[in-house]
């Protein structure tokens, strides 16, 4: 999904509503109502139903009165603020006022200064604590510092982050549309649900802690009105409407053999349940059939933890797994819909042997992670090349990704844009660059970023869980890039949900694993 300035989203507007004859007031219901489901979504992660939402002047608090309605008549506790007087409102943001007003929303008008600085009068008949705040105060037309009620508002909407979620409209208020600086107060968002197409501010990963968990809702715009005149930015974004087409309803007659069968290759004496996570990963992404070819430290655990799998127990005398040991399994591996390989294999020349042996003898999909990619490092330094046709994805974090291109973890990440076409080119697979604004790739393409996830998820397991759920997005017959876009999309939201739900301190791999079913309901559902 292409990046949008403020004036080219403007332009998309203004056509839709000439060309396609889309009333301005349906694309605000649209936008209020996208708004409204997801502060919903996220009131009920967190276990709570009183919603505060404040509304500026412009079309953002529009965008707030119509969600304030509809969370209103969903039965939530809601009340609004409004940093104007009602009576500067124009043309739909007044209409969507008049609808709040009717609906008999309960609402406080704060449009001085100073009322948002006397915390007795703003706290007085609000539900804030322990509730959802909602940003409506200023849009992508925000320029310059905020001043007035809206600054003190901003300000206060952060002081009480401690206390409640802050749900943004559209962008963050105070943030420049175009650039994602903010000249004066800005909000600091947990989630922002932006509409029609992401902003160009989106990119400026310097302010991505301000944007939270993005959210792109579609309104009804069209691909080729958004899309018309725009050059692409240096990367594309990963976003719900576009990972949605391939999610359909499972046919009645399908049977575990329809969802591909994934095996997993992994495991050590020190790291026997890398390859677990990857299999729970797998399981909870819809995989039909899945095997666990791992050393017999691993086999207790997957009996705990992923009793849907088939176990093939290999020989491994030295701690690690072999060529041999594989060869003396006798599975066929290319009677796997996709093999994923390395969880847990531990850095030893056996390893580099086994990735060796994947590499020449295996003509289906591989999905190589963690040693499996310090062993392909090694390989390449001794010079191995990739083959034509090969189906080859990669998953390394940054320290991976120097050794792969033999440069430091540092250069890495001082242009991760560069990094993944390089890794994409070299190794002729689709890489996913792991890390703050997950990169995926595919040789000669434009970068695709991914702007959910949060640093609870810097925690040992995660990555595993991810390369388990590629391979089984891959193995029900998305192409590669797509696979890829929809893991890390979902990995990202499964550890906001359950940031959202609990906290980003004690996220774990197996508590993201457990959210993925609330995600992937998120992408089998339609827009309205």
């Amino acid at each position: 999904m292409r990046f949008l300035t403020v004036e080219q989203m403007r332009a998309a507007d203004q056509a839709a509503i000439k060309e396609k004859m889309i009333p301005a007031m349906v694309l605000m219901s649209r936008a209020g109502t996208a708004l409204a489901r997801v502060v919903e979504t996220v009131a009920n992660l967190h276990g709570v139903k009183s919603i505060l939402l404040i509304a500026g002047h412009g079309n953002n608090g529009g965008d707030a009165c119509v969600a304030a309605r509809c969370l209103y008549e969903d039965g939530y506790h809601v009340q609004v603020l409004m940093t104007c007087l009602p009576a500067t409102l124009k043309g739909v943001a007044r209409e969507a006022w008049d609808g709040l007003r009717t609906a008999g929303v309960p609402y406080v008008v704060l449009a001085a200064a100073a009322s948002w600085t006397e915390e007795r009068g703003v706290f007085s008949g609000t539900l804030v604590r322990h509730g959802i705040v909602v940003d409506g105060v200023l849009g992508t037309g925000c320029h310059g510092a905020p001043t007035g009620a809206a600054e003190q508002a901003i300000r206060w909407m952060n002081r009480m982050r401690p206390y409640a979620r802050v749900v943004s409209a559209d962008v963050p208020s105070g943030m420049n549309g175009d650039t994602g600086e903010a000249a004066g107060a800005v909000v600091k968002a947990d989630v922002t649900v932006t509409f029609a197409r992401p902003k160009r501010c989106f990119l400026n990963q310097q302010q991505a802690g301000l944007v939270g968990h993005l959210v792109v809702a579609d309104i009804g715009i069209s691909d080729e009105i958004c899309d018309r005149g725009v050059s692409d930015a240096p990367c594309r974004l990963v976003a719900l409407p576009e990972l949605m087409h391939p999610f359909t309803t499972r046919e009645r007659d399908s049977h575990k053999g329809t969802y591909g069968h994934v095996c997993v290759i992994g495991g050590a004496a020190r790291y026997p349940h890398a390859p677990v996570l990857a299999a729970l990963g797998a399981v909870k992404s819809g995989v039909g059939l899945l095997t666990l070819a791992v050393p017999a430290q691993s086999v207790w655990a997957a009996a705990a933890h992923v009793p849907e799998a088939m176990l093939a127990t290999l020989e491994a005398p030295q701690g690690d797994l072999s060529v041999e040991a594989l060869q003396s399994w006798g599975g066929d591996l290319n009677g796997f819909d996709v093999i994923v390989a390395g969880p847990g294999l531990s850095h030893s020349d056996r390893t580099r042997g086994l990735i060796a042996h994947l590499l020449s003898s295996c003509s289906g999909r591989l999905v190589l992670d963690a040693d499996g990619l310090n062993a392909l490092a090694a390989l390449r330094a001794d010079g191995w090349q990739p083959k034509a046709g090969q189906r080859l994805m990669l998953t390394p974090h940054p320290g991976e990704a120097a050794r792969l291109l033999g440069v430091t973890a540092q250069e890495i990440q001082s242009d991760r844009l560069a990094s993944v076409r390089r890794l994409a080119d070299l190794y002729q697979a689709v890489v996913i660059l792991k890390g703050a604004g997950t990169l995926v790739c595919e040789p000669g393409g434009v970068p695709r970023l991914n702007l959910t996830g949060n640093p609870g998820m810097a925690a040992g397991g995660t990555g595993d869980v991810l390369s388990g759920m590629v391979g089984a997005l891959w193995a029900q017959g998305m192409d590669a890039v797509q696979a890829a876009c929809t893991a890390v999309w979902a990995h990202g939201t499964a550890g906001d949900f359950a940031a959202l739900a609990e906290s980003q301190t004690s996220l774990s791999a197996t508590a993201l694993a457990d959210r993925l079913g609330g995600v992937y309901q998120t992408l089998e559902r339609k827009p309205i």
